[in-house]
């Protein structure tokens, strides 16, 4: 988890520079491509992290419970949203600015230090599995149309990643 390298101390002192915002379910708690600053560890609650495909259209990428960050890449530095988050149930966020956090970090650069770690960390999980994701999707790409190596295993399904974009198309595939 995020906060695994703090102590009771250190989660103290930075839940203290947090704001607790509460969506209702159907709200949107981040915008795709409005500029941020901050991030959200979600406290109560499910949202849904997803990707607009234009048309009206989106992709659903995650869905998010207790714990789990969100916004951390407009927080490290991106100037623009990547992605929507909207509240699935009625949610509970403690969202940390910048600046607020900058500050706590100039007073107590160890609890920057183990905070950035546990960004990191989170940042490094979700990237090794969209790795997999779109090598599944690349390897069943080829093996369809007859270029790619075909697994031992038999032929492959159409991977997560494809199979839910062509279904925002097009919901009979």
């Amino acid at each position: 988890m995020f906060f695994d390298d703090l102590t009771a101390e250190e989660i103290a002192r930075v839940e203290s520079i947090g704001v607790v915002r509460r969506y209702q379910k159907g709200d949107f708690v981040i915008d795709e491509g409005v500029p941020g600053t901050s991030f959200f560890l979600v406290l109560s609650g499910s949202l849904e992290v997803r990707k607009n495909l234009g048309s009206g259209k989106h992709k659903k990428l995650v869905d998010l419970t207790s714990c789990d960050l969100i916004g951390e890449v407009c927080f490290l530095g991106v100037i623009f949203r990547s992605a929507s988050v909207v509240a699935q149930s009625n949610a509970s966020l403690l969202e940390f600015e910048r600046d607020a956090f900058e500050e706590l970090v100039k007073n107590e650069p160890v609890i920057g230090l183990k905070v950035y770690r546990g960004m990191a960390r989170e940042l490094a999980q979700r990237l090794a599995r969209s790795d997999d994701e779109i090598k599944d999707t690349v390897l069943w790409a080829l093996n369809e149309a007859g270029r790619g190596p075909i697994s031992s295993d038999g032929p492959r399904s159409k991977p997560r990643l494809l199979l839910a974009s062509l279904q925002a198309f097009d919901p009979a595939i």
